[in-house]
C-alpha cells in the first residue's frame, strides 16, 4: 500500500491521537447518521491530490467524523442482551430505554442480516428499520412523554419494533390507558408486524388494545386516537405534515427527519407547550429513506 494511501494516513494519525487505541478502532461519539447510522465520508467533499492520494486533511476529516463502521463497532452485539450492554456503555441508552429494549428481542423484528449490527437493516419493500442507536436516540429525545397512559404515534412503523419499545413505556400500568398506534403504508409490513409481535410475546397487547397496527398514510396521522404525547417519523419528509402538528397533543413532542431524498436531511424535535406554542431544534443531520406514497417507495425499492 502507497506511504499516502488511505489506510496508511488513518494507522499514523490514529497512532498519533490514540496512542493506545482500542482493539477494533478509535472510539468517536456521533452526531450525524444515515437510516439511523452515521454519516459516511461518501457525503464530504474529500479531495485527492494529483497522484490521486487522499491529503493528510482529508485523513483526519475521516478520523474526527464517525461513519457508519465506526457506530457499528462501537455498539454491535452478539446477542440482544449484549447490544443493549454496548448502547448503555457507549452512553447512548438512558436506563429506562435500555430496559425497554432488553423487553424486546430485535431478532423478532429483523427480516434479514444481523439483528444485533448497530447499523440499519432492509426489510424489503424499500424501507428498512433503523439501527439500534437510532432507535435509543429517537427513544431518549421522547423518553420525557412516554409515561404510562401516554397515547403514541409512531410514523412508518415498518416491521413494528420501534412500536414494540414504545409501548414497554406507555402500557406498563394496567390501570393506565395507555396506547400506541403503528401505521404504515405498505399492508405486508403492517402484517409483519402483526406476526412480529407474536413471535416476541406481545401479541396480548394487540388483543387488549394497547397497541395498534394500521395500514394507512401516516402523513396525514391518525385521527381516531389524537391527539398524541408522542410522535415519531421513521422516514424523512421534505416538510413537517401540518396534520402531525395539529395531532400532537399540548406538551407533546414529535421526532421527524426532514429534508429531500437523497439530500441534507436533519433529525427535528418538534415541542408543543402547554399554550400550543410550537417550537423546534435540529438534533442531528441524518439520511433516512422518504416519507412517500406507497407507489414512490415500491417503485424505488
Amino acid at each position: 500500500m502507497p506511504p499516502g494511501s488511505v489506510p496508511a494516513i488513518l494507522r499514523r494519525f490514529t497512532r498519533a491521537f490514540h496512542p493506545n487505541p482500542p482493539r477494533g478502532g478509535a472510539k468517536f461519539t456521533s452526531r450525524t447518521s444515515v437510516r439511523g447510522a452515521p454519516l459516511t465520508r461518501q457525503h464530504l467533499n474529500i479531495t485527492r491530490t494529483p497522484s490521486n492520494r487522499y491529503t493528510k486533511r482529508a485523513a483526519l476529516e475521516l478520523l474526527c467524523v464517525p461513519s457508519i463502521f465506526t457506530m457499528a463497532w462501537r455498539s454491535s452485539g452478539a446477542t440482544n442482551d449484549e447490544l443493549i450492554d454496548n448502547l448503555f456503555a457507549n452512553e447512548i441508552a438512558s436506563d429506562a430505554v435500555q430496559s425497554a429494549m432488553r423487553s424486546c428481542d430485535r431478532k423478532n423484528y429483523v427480516v434479514v442480516g444481523d439483528a444485533y449490527q448497530d447499523s440499519p437493516q432492509t426489510i424489503g419493500y424499500g424501507a428498512t428499520i433503523s439501527a439500534p442507536h437510532m432507535h435509543a436516540h429517537c427513544l431518549s429525545m421522547l423518553e420525557d412523554q412516554l409515561v404510562p397512559g401516554a397515547r403514541v404515534l409512531d410514523v412508518g412503523s415498518g416491521t413494528g419494533y420501534l412500536t414494540a419499545l414504545f409501548a414497554e413505556f406507555v402500557t406498563a400500568e394496567e390501570n393506565k390507558e395507555g396506547v400506541v398506534v403503528g401505521i404504515e403504508h405498505i399492508p405486508q409490513l403492517t402484517a409483519m408486524s402483526v406476526e412480529n409481535f407474536a413471535k416476541d410475546g406481545k401479541e396480548h397487547m394487540l388483543a387488549n388494545g394497547k397497541v395498534e397496527l394500521v395500514t394507512g398514510d401516516g402523513r396525514l396521522g391518525y385521527p381516531p386516537r389524537a391527539p398524541y404525547d408522542a410522535i415519531h417519523v421513521g422516514a424523512a419528509a421534505p416538510s413537517v405534515p401540518p396534520a402531525l402538528i395539529e395531532q400532537l397533543a399540548r406538551g407533546g413532542r414529535l421526532v421527524i427527519p426532514v429534508g429531500p431524498e437523497g439530500g441534507h436531511q436533519e433529525l427535528r424535535v418538534i415541542d408543543k407547550d402547554g399554550n400550543g406554542e410550537v417550537t423546534e431544534r435540529t438534533a442531528m443531520g441524518v439520511i433516512y429513506v422518504p416519507l412517500t406514497d406507497a407507489e414512490h417507495q415500491l417503485k424505488n425499492r
